[in-house]
């Protein structure tokens, strides 16, 4: 269990630092979804060897609403969004992804201390999700548009999920549904603010906004 629940949280960060590079918005949501299959799997690993059969049931539930019912309303709120919306003129992904690196860094020197003395076969790729968790926040704290701060919510999101299967071997199913049944609801109302904004401002970039506001 310890080998493969690294190696699929280790993929999982990986993807996550690729989401920071990319800039073109089709390809940070298939590395979304890539991001979301890899933690399904992740859970359903984990409960099948640990012999929790609810957490199959979960990662299948994950898999369905992160990997194709989220993706499609994503897809929707970027119609007639350009591929590489919400990047700034000059704007380094270079500098994005140094930030991310030093996120992951501080992540083991922040959890590496409680791991230490932990005696669960996925002790070790704690710090792993819990940087995913960390790259999450800090992509949707510096998204340029609406588009980026909710990604930024997704990805962390995901990072939290991988967080609960690793440390808890998972909540219990009525709290899982519980979590992804406001995730749901709270991306098909962003995806009514997204389109109220596009309608009234033609327009997602925040940088745009607030020149109107102004």
């Amino acid at each position: 269990m310890t080998v493969a629940s690294n190696l699929l949280t280790f993929f999982a960060l990986a993807i996550t630092l690729l989401l920071v590079w990319r800039r073109s918005w089709p390809g940070r949501l298939r590395l979304f979804v890539a991001q979301s299959v890899l933690l399904a799997l992740l859970a359903a690993v984990v409960g099948m060897l640990a012999g929790k059969r609810e957490l199959v049931v979960v990662a299948l539930v994950f898999l369905a609403l992160k990997g194709w019912i989220i993706p499609r309303v994503l897809a929707r709120m970027a119609s007639g969004t350009p591929a590489r919306s919400g990047v700034a003129p000059g704007q380094s992904s270079g500098i994005a992804l140094l930030a991310a690196g030093t996120l992951v860094v501080a992540a083991y020197v922040i959890i590496l201390p409680v791991t230490a003395s932990a005696t669960l076969p996925t002790a070790d790729a704690i710090p792993l999700a819990f940087a995913m968790a960390l790259i999450g926040l800090f992509v949707c704290v510096t998204g340029r548009d609406v588009l980026g701060h909710v990604l930024g919510f997704l990805v962390f999101e995901n990072g939290i999920f991988g967080l609960a299967v690793l440390a808890t071997y998972g909540l219990p199913g009525l709290v899982e549904a519980g979590v992804f049944l406001d995730v749901l609801v709270i991306v098909l109302l962003l995806e009514g603010v997204v389109m109220q904004i596009r309608q009234e401002h033609d327009s997602l970039a925040l940088d745009r906004l607030r020149e109107l506001r102004e």
